[in-house]
């Protein structure tokens, strides 16, 4: 009976801890080898290209980004502008060493890096069997 009482415990504290990081929205701040800043916001969807950064607005939903390949050049800096419209999703290039943290359904997760590498690099969602059930994508480093 004991156990079973410390057992339920746990889980109670656990649903709880799990309800009230869902419901309080943050703002993440990361830096890497490159700059990378991440954080949590509100939404909009297409591409903007400045003399200084190059934004892309992206869509993950249920094991899918929009858009799936990104063309950047060697050197620019880009901005992913990423809205989370169903599930909780991150997103991660291996490669260049960038990571976003998870972003729960209905908030927008940032990362911004510079590229340094030339070649054609995978990118995907580490949440779950995400990847695994086909939420990748492409980016191309012309």
């Amino acid at each position: 009976m004991n156990k079973l009482n410390l057992i339920f415990g746990l889980v109670m504290l656990l649903v709880v801890g799990g309800i009230v990081y869902v419901t309080n929205p943050k703002q993440v701040s990361v830096k890497s080898d490159s700059v990378k800043e991440i954080s949590t916001s509100s939404s909009s969807s297409s591409e903007v290209i400045t003399k200084d950064i190059r934004e892309i607005n992206m869509e993950a939903g249920s094991f899918y980004y929009k858009p799936n390949i990104i063309t950047v050049k060697k050197g620019e800096k880009v901005k992913i502008i990423m809205n989370s419209v169903s599930m909780m999703h991150d997103f991660v290039i291996d490669e260049l060493n960038v990571r976003m943290p998870i972003v729960k359904n209905g908030d927008i997760g940032t990362v911004e890096f510079v590229v340094d590498k030339i070649g054609t690099f995978e990118y995907y969602c580490s949440v779950g069997q995400h990847r695994a059930n086909g939420q990748v994508g492409k980016i191309i480093i012309e």
